[in-house]
């Protein structure tokens, strides 16, 4: 055991310097990025959860506040929840990136097919069941809101 550590000391005596040095100033710039990522990620989260939930105050997580027209109300704040979305976006793992988008589409729709029904005369029942859209729009948002760590 005492020549292999007479072989390294031997090494390290002969062996110029700046690789360490080149391999320690790169560690610490991987250190540095990685706490700047994960205040970046935390901010995001955090901005996304409180844009969604301003935003939709009155109607999630209790809908307290139901407006009549749903379509209109939605539509007004849809801009600054998909700046939220958009930024957001970028902090989610690749393997749940898909569920992340299929949710936003989903809560897009929902406004446009299920929240204008209320105000048209329905025709052809929709699909043979009923379903509350205020329970519909909480499973909504709920599954947006589940993507944040």
């Amino acid at each position: 055991m005492n020549e292999f550590t007479d072989q390294i000391s031997a090494y390290f005596s002969h062996m110029p310097m700046w690789p360490m040095l080149l391999l320690a100033l790169i560690v610490i710039v991987i250190g540095v990025y990685e706490v700047v990522d994960r205040r970046r990620q935390v901010s995001a989260a955090d901005n996304f959860r409180s844009t969604i939930l301003k935003a939709l105050s009155g109607l999630y997580p209790e809908p307290v506040n139901w407006p009549k027209d749903i379509e209109t109300h939605l539509f007004a704040r849809l801009p600054a929840m998909r700046e939220a979305f958009e930024d957001f976006r970028r902090h989610v793992p690749q393997e749940n990136l898909r569920d992340y988008n299929k949710d936003w589409d989903n809560y897009c729709r929902f406004f446009y097919t299920v929240a204008s029904a209320d105000h048209r005369t329905v025709v052809e029942p929709a699909s043979g069941k009923d379903q509350d859209p205020q329970k519909t729009f909480h499973t909504l948002v709920s599954n947006l809101l589940r993507h944040i760590p």
